[in-house]
């Protein structure tokens, strides 16, 4: 999705349409979507209704009326609350009618003494209802919830949860990525297969390094963003003409998301990325991160588009980190409260916003000053963020390649506020469950980076993935559940014998 600097998510206009069968009171739907409505409203969403009788379905007209009408308004998907037992024919032909996603939920009874003449009979009309989708094969585009039978107050959290998982199904289809250089020899998991990002929508733009090089070249001014960029990070060096190297390569990059439209890119970075533009552009992947507009490193398209995923989630700054290291027993004393096996060392080099970081400075990469400037001071490798990587709560996301469609895995977790005693931008995890999601999921499914969204949003992905058609999604799974071919002796998941 294409969107102003600054935005994190597409703004998203959410219809919302009840229904009543005809041999239950009308008036009871309509009672029950009022309440429902100003509910939402009081969580600050505003619901777009249809005008006339087709507020309410009761026949295939007002379905496809409702419909017409929602569509007409631009809405990007719909609510329909099935407000007493609902009409099951008419409740599938107006998610037929209408194509965009659909949340079907229903009003749950509201009293004991109105069980006579105000019973809705939800259970059975949802029941009905939801068979009635799936014989006309659209139920991948309905969203039912967990517990789809609801109060006024909960409902309205499921229209919330739902508007959140619409943006990344929004952004995610109207997605366009570029990608500048190959992939560097030395990461050849991150390779990438275009039909299997097609599948959710997302368009591709495969550039070259030199297309880069030679926008580069027609940069006239910068120094704006020259500006920008020490007034964020005073540790840039005062050598004018480094300064103009990561100045001139932000504006070819935003010379390029504007021309091109893009919602994010990743480049070529790793050796020959450093060689021809003469810096490490881990600091502008940062700053445009913090703008909404990620860059992926090692022109990884998987992690760019999981980046994307996790940023409309949370409607907020995201990075890309390794999934990297062990923990050391001997780092922190607070250590002793968590258990090593499930803290791992997340790292990169330095792409993650400077707001992320406590106390972040710029310098050089030290893996590549080894290989490149082994006997000098470091000139083309300068350019990274290092600091500690703040405490916050996170969500560790990634997708790959499953023949022609993708997988993906969801964790949470949070950063600890321990400095991590390493070089980079690194910060120490705890992900509850890692060591045995590691071990039986990630090893051979999935490669070595991560998207980072730093809040909690595992459920909004997890539910948003399976409107975008990916099939497999991988989660840890509860201490005491064992994972296909995992050794359930050796992991003590059996009863002990005497």
């Amino acid at each position: 999705m294409y969107l102003p600097l600054g935005q994190y998510s597409p703004d998203i206009k959410l219809g919302f349409v009840s229904a009543s069968r005809n041999c239950f009171p009308r008036a009871l739907a309509a009672e029950r979507s009022e309440r429902l409505v100003a509910a939402t409203k009081s969580a600050g969403i505003e619901l777009t209704l249809p005008e006339a009788e087709c507020a309410v379905i009761e026949t295939r007209q007002h379905a496809a009326d409702a419909a017409k009408q929602l569509i007409a308004a631009g809405c990007d998907a719909a609510v329909l609350f099935l407000g007493n037992f609902s009409p099951e024919i008419e409740d599938a032909a107006f998610v037929k009618a209408f194509p965009g996603p659909v949340l079907l939920i229903a009003a749950a009874e509201e009293s004991a003494i109105n069980l006579i003449q105000k019973r809705g009979d939800a259970l059975c009309g949802l029941l009905s209802a939801a068979m009635a989708i799936r014989k006309r094969d659209v139920q991948d585009r309905v969203h039912i919830p967990e517990l789809p039978v609801v109060s006024a107050e909960e409902g309205a959290a499921e229209i919330a949860h739902f508007l959140k998982m619409i943006k990344v199904v929004k952004g995610v289809k109207n997605a366009t990525i570029g990608l500048f250089g190959p992939r560097p020899r030395d990461f050849e998991t991150c390779n990438y297969n275009l039909a299997s990002l097609q599948s959710v929508g997302v368009e591709i733009e495969e550039l070259g390094l030199f297309d880069l090089q030679n926008e580069i070249k027609t940069i006239q001014e910068s120094k704006a963003i020259a500006d920008e960029q020490k007034a964020e990070m005073p540790s840039i060096p005062e050598d004018p003409n480094f300064k103009a190297r990561l100045s001139d390569y932000e504006q070819a990059v935003r010379n390029f998301r504007e021309r091109l439209q893009l919602s994010g890119a990743a480049s070529q970075c790793w050796s020959e990325q450093e060689f021809s533009l003469k810096h490490v552009p881990c600091f502008i992947n940062g700053r445009m991160a913090d703008k909404g507009f990620p860059i992926a490193c090692e022109n990884d398209a998987y992690s760019l588009v999981a980046e994307l995923m996790a940023q409309y989630a949370s409607d907020n700054t995201v990075t890309v980190l390794d999934i990297n290291h062990s923990i050391p027993g001997n780092l922190h004393e607070s250590l002793k409260d968590y258990p090593l096996k499930d803290m791992v060392g997340m790292f990169h080099c330095g792409n993650t916003a400077s707001k992320l970081l406590k106390n972040p400075e710029m310098k050089y990469q030290l893996i590549m000053k080894r290989l490149m400037e082994p006997d000098t001071d470091p000139d083309i490798t300068r350019g990274t963020i290092e600091g500690q990587i703040s405490a916050s709560p996170i969500t560790v996301v990634q997708i790959h390649g499953y023949g022609d469609k993708l997988r993906a895995y969801i964790c949470e977790g949070h950063f600890l506020d321990l400095d991590p005693k390493t070089f980079g931008c690194t910060g120490t995890a705890y992900i509850p469950g890692f060591h045995r999601f590691y071990r039986h999921v990630l090893l051979g499914s999935y490669h070595h980076h991560a998207a980072v969204a730093f809040a909690h949003v595992g459920a909004v992905l997890f539910d948003a993935f399976k409107l975008l058609g990916i099939e497999v999604i991988d989660t840890p799974l509860p201490d005491g559940v064992p994972y296909p071919g995992e050794n359930v002796f050796r992991a003590g998941l059996v009863p002990k014998g005497r």
